[in-house]
Order: C-alpha cells, then structure tokens, then sequence
C-alpha cells in the first residue's frame, strides 16, 4: 500500500492509502505502485486516480504543483484540489470555451493569456474527470 497526501496552501486535502496512483506530470501520466523510484516532478493540472484496497476508486482534479514519489507513497503539493463528483458538466464546458475565446484574443505569453491557458486547463480536467 501506498501512503498518499495531497495538500494544498491551506489543507490537506486528501489523505489516506492506496494500491495505485495516476499523478498528472508536466510531462504526461504516471502511474505509481508500491515500490517505486524516488522521483521529484512537477505536475500540471490535471486529474488524479487513486485506486483503493478492495478495487474502490478516488478521482480528484488538481492543479499545478509538484509531487514527491518514494517507494512507500505519494505526497502533492499542489494549488488546489476538488473531487471529481462536484464537476458540473455544462458549466465546465461552457469555461472552457470561455477560456478558448480568451486565448485567441490573448497575446502569448502575457498575464492574460496564462490565466486563461490555467482555466482552460481546468476546464479540461474538470471535463475527463
């Protein structure tokens, strides 16, 4: 079993164990089982998967952050945390197009335009979640 927290700069937001955990790093998904290498990463925002003992499962979006991998569990440090269960599905859909419509106006690389990537990110992860 896998000792995981995930906190935000307020709360620690979920706590508990787990057989296995999808992490969403910058890079892509990883999957983390007891045992695993010790690794520093960042993560984007994105959904995270936590398989239970007894086949139960947890879906939570995160945002950004970083996430400390040992061979004995999982610890997150991210942004903000909400469970899958509490996405609206219409209303995710409709920020996201907001934030599409406020990308294309936007000029790359400014304040504007990363808040709006931020949100369309969430958006997304609120959707597949």
């Amino acid at each position: 079993m896998l000792h995981v927290e995930i906190v935000t700069p307020g709360a620690v937001a979920w706590k508990g164990e787990a057989t296995e955990v999808q992490v969403p790093g910058l890079l892509g998904e990883m999957g983390v089982l007891d045992g695993h290498a010790q690794v520093l990463a960042l993560t984007r925002t994105g959904v995270v998967r936590l398989q239970l003992e007894g086949g139960a499962t947890e879906t939570l979006i995160v945002g950004p952050g970083f996430a400390e991998l040992t061979p004995l569990g999982v610890t997150m440090l991210v942004d903000m945390v909400e469970p899958a269960g509490t996405v609206d599905h219409a209303t995710a859909q409709r920020d996201l197009e907001a934030a599409e419509a406020a990308l294309a106006q936007a000029q790359d690389g400014t304040d504007a335009w990363r808040e709006a990537e931020y949100r369309a990110e969430l958006a997304r992860a609120r959707l597949s979640a």
